[in-house]
């Protein structure tokens, strides 16, 4: 009898390598013709690059796909704060040949989740560290990384009065996550009742608005543990939390280690663009 299940694909994507670059102000992105695609995505900061004749200013938040065999490189000195993830992949010739189409992806996106995005991305530069032969491993994050492109390029149309309250609701979220914050806070902010206010947003995005509170600050916590050198009280205020204890057992219970374990495994900090 047997016992293991073998599969067999063509994978429409080769992934090469990948990495997350964080500027000291100095220098630009080189120029250059290579021979696969590069996305990079803008975590903070804006981005001058132009390909051929076309220039983009990539801002926080956007990623561009750039083209292989199209002569790149930087229009500007790098800023200060600017940091952005990249990686370099190729189409499979066989897959492209025989396959049908599954997604089309603009050059320019803005990213409608980024941190999905830049969880993709830790999850392939943490897996190309310790194993890096692993090609299909790598070929089938990158896939999940293309698709999330792919749903960002198309957002949902916010149309409905509905929608644009809870879409509302969720901006607050993001722009005050520092200060106290609950669903009456949120509610008398913008100006409707409590009750209604919970259950559109539970409509729409399928999370209570105390959920959507912890997951913003959880994120941006995960954020700063990874790319700056504050201690845990230090990042726990700075995403809202007054009770350091409590952060703590929400970031354990959310992302299954400590605050601690998830920077030693996640700290992806260079300084340099060799790629």
């Amino acid at each position: 009898m047997k016992s293991l299940l073998h599969l067999k694909a063509v994978l429409p994507v080769s992934a090469l390598n990948a990495g997350y670059f964080i500027s000291r102000g100095l220098g630009r992105h080189v120029e250059r013709t290579i021979d696969s695609f590069e996305i990079i995505y803008v975590n903070s900061g804006v981005l001058g690059m132009f390909e051929e004749d076309v220039t983009y200013n990539v801002e926080q938040g956007q990623a561009i796909i750039l083209f292989p065999n199209r002569h790149h490189g930087g229009t500007r000195q790098f800023d200060k704060n600017l940091s952005f993830y990249w990686i370099h992949f190729r189409i499979d010739e066989e897959a492209d040949a025989l396959g049908k189409g599954i997604m089309s992806l603009p050059q320019l996106i803005n990213l409608s989740n980024p941190e999905q995005y830049v969880e993709l991305m830790r999850r392939f530069i943490k897996r190309q560290e310790y194993d890096f032969e692993n090609k299909t491993v790598l070929n089938l994050i990158l896939l999940e990384i293309l698709c999330e492109l792919s749903d960002s390029s198309c957002p949902m149309k916010i149309s409905s009065p509905k929608l644009v309250l809870a879409n509302n609701a969720d901006q607050y979220i993001r722009l005050h996550i520092e200060e106290p914050l609950s669903s009456s806070i949120i509610a008398e902010a913008l100006d409707c009742n409590t009750d209604y206010l919970g259950r559109i947003f539970n409509q729409i995005y399928g999370k209570t608005l105390t959920d959507a509170i912890h997951e913003h600050r959880l994120n941006k916590a995960s954020k700063m543990l990874i790319e700056t050198s504050l201690n845990g009280n230090e990042i726990a205020y700075q995403c809202g939390y007054s009770d350091t204890d409590y952060f703590r057992r929400c970031f354990r219970k959310h992302r299954g280690m400590t605050p601690k374990e998830y920077r030693q495994t996640y700290c992806l900090v260079s300084t340099n663009i060799e790629e």
